[in-house]
């Protein structure tokens, strides 16, 4: 997700009290009583569609002995109901999700939260990867959610379309001729050359994956612009060459014209997080069994990927936590992941029975090894609150580009841009 809040804290409070009325009446889905304070063992769960495998929060609502376990599902803007609950002092859940791009903000509100490390996780903490806790982790070590799901990326490739084109089709053998940017730069000309295929979707994509594969974003911890520094040039640098390279395609990625693209063979090479696989299957129904995924060339990023927290309101802490833990067990995430897409985030579930059975769609292949293997490899990386918004005046103006704009008027364009965004918020 691109653009969130910037606002601080208190503004951003302040905002979602007042617009307490109109996110009531847009939710999809009254949230249930929060809190656990009437002494009867229930416990509320918000969560938003698709956050959780339906088969899931109904197993572990069946099996929840403490009481009667009620799940709010919130439609539209989860993040401000949240908000909103928070400011009231009311109707707070006992356990809530958070999504991985509003975690940066909700880390700077770190006593909204319950630190679950005080909880006594130990048992099972070092099963998520530490990457990954890192993005719920405050700098003096608050642990404040556990991960649902994560989103490690690959590339995925029509292996008809490259054997056509007499390039290498065996994952191993792709991963290795692909494994820079530069590498696959000259992999997309033989391609183009032998089908005239693009290899990239936007440059907009390419420069967002670059950058998932870098340590630093667009801000520091201590608030420190970072937009000019050599990893957000590289990435720029990178989109630059590819357009110049006549490597991409300038489509909207999701679009009806990437589905034609997709579809027709003229976009046989698309890098995206497991949970893409899902969007290639829903628009491109015809071409199963022709694709394959390896490894991201220069190495794997991650997009996306959720947490269950527990509000500090809530009561009974220690029944929540396990109500998280039966939420998250290994076969329940091997069951959500089978079930909407989300890639386990819990590591042994990729030892539950049948994960590892193949995918028809991708002619059999073991695509949660793929997966399994980039999550092995992810940098840590910090993600400021404010990057969305001081990131965004890049992806403007790489579009900018596209459309014919000098690049050097485009970068000095989206520097200052950025460092304005940074400065007002």
């Amino acid at each position: 997700m691109r653009h969130t809040t910037s606002r601080a804290p208190a503004a951003a409070l302040a905002a979602a009290a007042a617009l307490s009325l109109g996110l009531t009446a847009c939710s999809s889905a009254q949230p249930a009583d929060g809190g656990s304070g009437d002494g009867d063992g229930s416990l509320s769960l918000w969560i938003w569609p698709g956050g959780l495998s339906e088969t899931v929060v109904e197993t572990v609502t069946d099996e929840y002995a403490g009481g009667d376990l009620k799940v709010s599902v919130i439609g539209d803007d989860f993040k401000n109901k949240l908000l909103t609950s928070f400011t009231a002092r009311s109707n707070i859940p006992d356990i809530t999700g958070v999504k991985g791009e509003d975690m940066p903000y909700f880390l700077q509100e770190p006593d909204l939260f319950t630190d679950l490390n005080e909880l006594g996780i130990d048992d099972i903490v070092g099963e998520f990867p530490e990457w990954k806790l890192a993005e719920a982790t405050t700098a003096d070590g608050k642990l404040l959610g556990l991960p649902i799901d994560i989103g490690p990326t690959g590339l995925f490739y029509r292996e008809d379309i490259l054997a056509d084109a007499g390039l290498p089709t065996d994952p191993a053998e792709l991963a290795a001729a692909t494994s820079t940017w530069e590498d696959y730069f000259t992999f997309g000309e033989q391609l183009k050359e032998a089908t005239g295929a693009h290899l990239q979707v936007s440059m907009g994509g390419l420069f967002g994956m670059v950058m998932g594969q870098s340590e630093t974003k667009f801000v520091s911890p201590d608030g420190e612009f970072l937009g000019e520094s050599d990893a957000v040039r590289h990435a720029w640098d990178l989109a630059i060459e590819a357009r110049d390279r006549g490597l991409v395609a300038g489509l909207e990625d999701g679009s009806p014209d990437w589905a034609s693209a997709v579809n027709a063979g003229a976009l046989p090479t698309l890098v995206g997080a497991a949970w893409y696989a899902g969007d290639i299957k829903g628009s491109a129904a015809d071409t199963a069994g022709l694709w394959h995924v390896t490894q991201t060339p220069g190495g794997p990023a991650n997009i996306g990927g959720s947490f269950l927290t527990i509000p500090a309101a809530t009561e009974d802490k220690a029944a929540a936590l396990e109500v998280i833990k039966a939420l998250l067990s290994p076969e329940n995430e091997a069951v959500m992941y089978t079930e909407t897409g989300n890639f386990p985030a819990r590591t042994t579930a990729f030892d539950e029975p049948g994960l590892h059975d193949g995918d028809d769609f991708f002619g059999g292949q073991d695509t949660v090894a793929v997966f399994a293997e980039a999550s092995e490899n992810m940098p840590i990386v910090y993600n400021s609150p404010l990057d969305n918004e001081v990131s965004a005046p890049y992806y403007t103006e790489l579009g900018n580009v596209q459309n014919g704009k000098d690049p050097d008027q485009a970068w000095a364009a989206a520097v200052a841009a950025a460092k304005a965004a940074l400065e007002s918020s």
